[in-house]
């Protein structure tokens, strides 16, 4: 007698982006949607978040960071409190700051780092064929 084996989950691996600086309008493309990279920032730094599409994907409970600067949002623990705009984030606290610093040490430890969030005439880096890779 021959016993069927099921068949093991093939998972698709997203392959990593390039290391690259953008802009805000440039983030955007980066929403689970437009591409399937899901990235977004904080406190100036770019994360791929693609491995982690029940969470940050279009649909998740944190799917409307996606594509932005989340730092407001993380720091106020309020995944709702985003922007599609620059955002000045002096109005925030101190507590709040520390709080999305501690977002940003955890999050860099467990995703990688695609590059930082350009804001008005910032030139990028030129990181040649540097691929995004988690940074410590």
């Amino acid at each position: 007698m021959f016993i069927k084996k099921d068949n093991p989950k093939v998972e698709y691996v997203i392959p990593p982006l390039k290391k690259q600086d953008l802009t805000l309008e440039e983030l955007k493309k980066y929403n689970g949607k437009d591409d399937e990279h899901i990235c977004f920032a904080i406190l100036g730094k770019i994360l791929d978040v693609s491995r982690a599409p029940n969470f940050y994907g279009p649909g998740g409970p944190y799917g409307n960071l996606c594509g932005r600067d989340a730092t407001r949002a993380l720091g106020t623990m309020d995944p709702r409190n985003v922007k599609d705009d620059y955002d000045d984030i002096s109005d925030l606290t101190e507590t709040e700051k520390e709080t999305a610093k501690d977002w940003l040490d955890k999050l860099s430890m467990k995703y990688p780092t695609v590059g930082r969030l350009l804001t008005n005439g910032e030139k990028p880096t030129d990181y040649g064929e540097e691929i995004s890779k988690i940074e410590f």
